[in-house]
């Protein structure tokens, strides 16, 4: 089988067709980087053949997020000198069609698929994608990306094709009685065996498990006849017991007993009442006690606080007249500071009124300046106004919002999209008419050269010829229609209403609208630096300035003149109210002096005042206390010292030791109760009670149950009688007797059928091992290019299992990756051999192989697949180019 041309179109990353020509017919070497699409073209090949074009399980076939594409592939390949062109297309519109000899033949559809399933040597799935173990002889020589150490399982699905080769070429079980026998014995064999796990099936299973079911039901039987007995046995027990329980009664001895403890405990209940009112006694007795013993000790302590209050009263007088003569220095000591400071504060009001002057005219000096900058400003300030208003009134005709455009923008490339899609999907009809010709097109004349777009429905009447009924074949064109003319009415509902009857007018509306909204935020800001505060700030703070003028020059009216001034100032200072004269020539150097000493002064007169109060204070809480302190203990002893309360404080000490006395008995009486209702331990009659009407109730109870169980054996036993299972157990065991005998037959045959198939397995094996000599004889072929002086050791399905190297053997699995690769590899070359001898067609794809090989181990394979491709056509896709530069073939390349 020789493949010449490959074509894709809408097939995964490739939407655009794709076509390689002029392959080889022995090897093909495509590469390219990662991702260019080498994959895709071998799976496009597997597709091709393995997957039924009517299954939608292919959706990954299709581009990536392209709904409605149709994934093709063309294959034109040979074999046995006739030439085929397979066109498969998947998905939507799905079709097949095998044409064979330049059309001699043409097969379609399922047809097609069957042909081809039986020349290549692969089953069909009956439905949704194919399957591994389908896949037969392309499964095995098609090898899949990082697959090639997989061969097991890929030769096995294709074992039936590779046996029915290998015995068109040596011969072996040609006639077929061997295997026809083997077949025969096995299947007899599988009828009644598993062939998994030897165990039965079929009818032997249907035996064994009848034969089970009737086991089963003997044994139920026999244990309800054993159960049956039991309960006849355990009636009798049940009856002799009852009679017995019935004859002595032991709950009522039981019960007498409780009523005895029952009897006890009512007495003691007595005493522990009595005892209890003792208690009750007992605690109102000590509350007297210590309440009397409460009072006592207060009566002592009132006495204690009196004598401590006399003496109190007696200090505090005495510390009263200690402090009469400080208060009398600080009053003299006040009086000296008080005339010291009025001198000083009349030199500093003097200084003080020419300094005022002075200031205020220099504040006078500085308002003149800032009044003028502030008119300045409202002239500036009023003319911007009145261009910003302007700029307002032009905005507010042109007001477009950003929400607005944008939604125009959007409408407009909704219209525009929708467009595009119906003139992409809309029947494009192209015209060209001889000169003086004319046709019409629903009516309308159509002459000369061009092109109409056919969204619906049309009629073309050409004259003298006829009439044409175009309609147009996309099934969302109607769709579309309706949905450009929504976006088409929604588009002019939105001009409409922004007053604009284009989108290129809008968009120059809304951006002379954004220029004027700069030009009123730049004059906002200008306004800012004039008036940070707003315009009527900036009124506010001229007014006010115009104010302060205003207030400064009446106040500075209001101040006596210079010289005035300085003939009241006291040159020579005051000696005699404690103020320095000045020694400066003007009375801003002499203030400070003055306010000094003025501050001084104030200081002075304020400490001699504290003091003064400080010592009036003293002296007035020294008398208060005294005084509330004498009155205190006067009122005290006037209290003690009445008759009434000496006779309530001997009246409580009597009654004090009379009830301490009582309290005392009391507590002899208490404790002689206690224990007095201790010796008989009620605890002790509280559980004798419990416990025997426990025991009487355990019982009764016990009796009950025992009748309850007598008549529900008794009914168990009338049923048992009248179900006859003495017979049903006798029946049981004649069936299962007849079961078995029937059971033992299968397993007789079954054991037979197995020896005899052993016997011929061995027979068959023997002429396997002929029939194996083709295959091991390739695979030596092209083992001994990898491994010399080894072999490969085949199982009886005729694969590879292990490998014979030396004296050793290592099996498959326990081999490197890349090793079990190159096998895998170098087998599938042996059984492309053995297909090719027998006449079956044949085509190796390696799809990314050989990867995990080394340097010389790749030199080694490179000579193995250079001899195979002298025998087949092999296409291998990689993306290590520069490794298979020295294959001798061109190099083709992919994305």
């Amino acid at each position: 089988m020789k493949l010449s041309r490959i074509f894709l179109e809408e097939f995964r990353k490739f939407r655009q067709p794709l076509s390689l020509e002029g392959l080889q017919d022995g090897l093909n070497l495509f590469v390219g980087p990662n991702e260019a699409g080498k994959s895709t073209v071998a799976a496009a090949i597997r597709a091709a053949f393995l997957e039924r074009y009517s299954t939608s399980k292919v959706a990954d076939l299709a581009p990536r997020g392209e709904s409605g594409a149709r994934p093709t592939v063309e294959l034109a390949f040979t074999h046995a000198d006739h030439a085929y062109l397979l066109k498969k297309q998947f998905l939507s519109r799905a079709r097949c069609e095998l044409v064979i000899d330049d059309g001699a033949q043409r097969l379609d559809g399922e047809e097609a698929e069957n042909a081809l399933a039986a020349l290549l040597g692969f089953e069909l799935t009956g439905r949704g994608q194919s399957k591994p173990d389908l896949a037969g002889v392309p499964g095995l020589l098609w090898i899949r990306q990082g697959d090639g150490q997989n061969l097991q399982e890929a030769a096995s699905h294709a074992g039936a094709h590779l046996r029915d080769a290998l015995t068109q070429l040596s011969g072996e079980l040609a006639s077929g009685d061997g295997d026809r026998l083997f077949e025969r014995v096995s299947a007899e064999r599988a009828a009644l065996l598993d062939a998994r796990n030897g165990r039965p099936k079929g009818s032997y299973k249907e035996a064994e498990d009848a034969f089970v079911r009737a086991a089963a039901e003997r044994d139920e039987c026999e244990q309800a006849m054993a159960q049956l007995n039991a309960d006849v046995d355990r009636l009798a027990v049940l009856r002799r017991e009852h009679e017995s329980a019935q004859a002595t009664q032991p709950w009522k001895d039981f019960e007498a007993k409780a009523a005895q403890a029952r009897a006890r405990l009512a007495a003691l209940a007595k005493e522990r009442e009595a005892f209890e009112s003792l208690q009750r006694e007992q605690a109102q007795a000590a509350q007297t006690l210590a309440l009397l013993q409460d009072q006592v000790r207060r009566d002592q302590q009132d006495d204690t606080d009196y004598q401590a209050l006399l003496r109190d009263a007696r200090a505090a007088r005495a510390h009263v007249q200690a402090a009469q003569e400080p208060l009398a220095r600080a009053q003299q000591q006040r009086q000296a500071r008080a005339a010291a400071l009025e001198s000083a504060r009349r030199r500093v009001t003097q200084l003080q009124a020419l300094a005022d002057r002075r200031d205020l005219d220099r504040q006078l000096a500085q308002l003149s300046p800032e009044i003028e900058r502030l008119d300045g400003a409202l002239n500036a300030v009023a003319q911007l106004i009145a261009e910003g208003s302007a700029l307002k009134a032009e905005a507010v005709r042109l007001e477009m919002s950003d929400a607005e455009i944008e939604a125009l923008r959007k409408a407009g490339r909704e219209v525009g999209n929708l467009q595009l899609q119906q003139q992409s999907v809309a029947t494009r009809l192209r015209y060209r008419l001889d000169a003086g010709r004319q046709a019409l097109l629903d009516g309308k004349p159509v002459d000369g050269a061009g092109e109409v777009l056919i969204t619906a429905a049309a009629e073309l009447d050409l004259p003298g010829v006829g009439r044409f009924q175009i309609e147009p074949g996309g099934q969302d064109l109607p769709a579309l229609q309706r949905d450009l003319a929504r976006a088409e009415a929604a588009f002019a509902a939105l001009l409409k209403r922004a007053d604009v009857e284009t989108l290129a007018e809008a968009e120059q509306r809304h951006a002379r609208y954004g220029a004027l909204q700069r030009e009123l935020d730049a004059m906002r800001k200008t306004l800012a630096i004039h008036a940070p505060r707003g315009v009527d700030a900036l009124r506010t703070q001229r007014d006010e300035a115009l104010a302060r003028r205003s207030q400064l020059q009446e106040r500075l009216s209001k101040l006596p003149a210079a010289p005035e001034l300085a003939a009241g100032d006291p040159a020579a200072g005051d000696p005699a109210a404690g103020v320095p004269a000045a020694d400066s020539d003007t009375p801003d150097d002499d203030l400070p002096a003055a306010v000094q000493a003025l501050r001084e002064a104030e200081a002075a007169a304020v400490q001699a005042e504290q003091a003064l109060v400080d010592a009036q204070r003293a002296l007035d809480a020294d008398a208060a206390r005294a005084h509330v302190l004498e009155g205190q203990a006067q009122a005290r002893g006037a209290e003690l010292q009445s008759p009434e309360r000496a006779a309530q404080r001997q009246a409580r000490a009597g009654r004090l030791a009379e009830v301490r006395s009582g309290h005392d008995q009391l507590e002899q009486r208490v404790r002689a109760a206690q224990a007095a209702l201790a010796e008989h331990r009620p605890d002790l009659a509280e559980q004798d009670m419990q416990r025997f009407e426990k025991s009487a109730a355990i019982e009764r109870e016990a009796q009950l149950k025992r009748h309850g169980e007598i008549l529900q054996l008794q009914g168990k036993l009338d049923q048992a009688g009248a179900q006859g299972l003495g017979e049903r157990l006798s029946e049981a065991q004649a069936a299962c007797e007849r079961l078995q005998r029937r059971r033992d037959e299968f397993a007789r045959r079954a054991a037979a059928l197995d020896l005899l198939q052993k016997l011929l397995a061995d027979k068959r094996a023997a002429a396997t091992q002929r029939l194996q000599a083709p295959l091991a004889r390739r695979l030596n072929h092209y083992l001994a290019l990898l491994f010399p002086d080894a072999a490969l050791r085949l199982d009886d399905a005729l694969l590879p299992t292990a490998l014979r190297r030396g004296n050793g053997e290592d099996l498959l699995d326990a081999l490197s990756f890349g090793t079990r690769e190159q096998l895998g590899i170098l087998a599938r070359f042996a059984y492309a051999d053995l297909l090719r001898e027998a006449g079956r067609p044949t085509l190796l794809l390696l799809d990314d192989a050989l990867v995990h090989t080394d340097d010389a181990r790749r030199d080694f394979m490179k000579r193995a697949l250079f001899d195979a491709a002298t025998r087949h056509q092999i296409l291998m896709f990689t993306c290590h180019g520069e490794a298979w530069r020295d294959m001798g073939v061109e190099q083709r390349r992919i994305g």
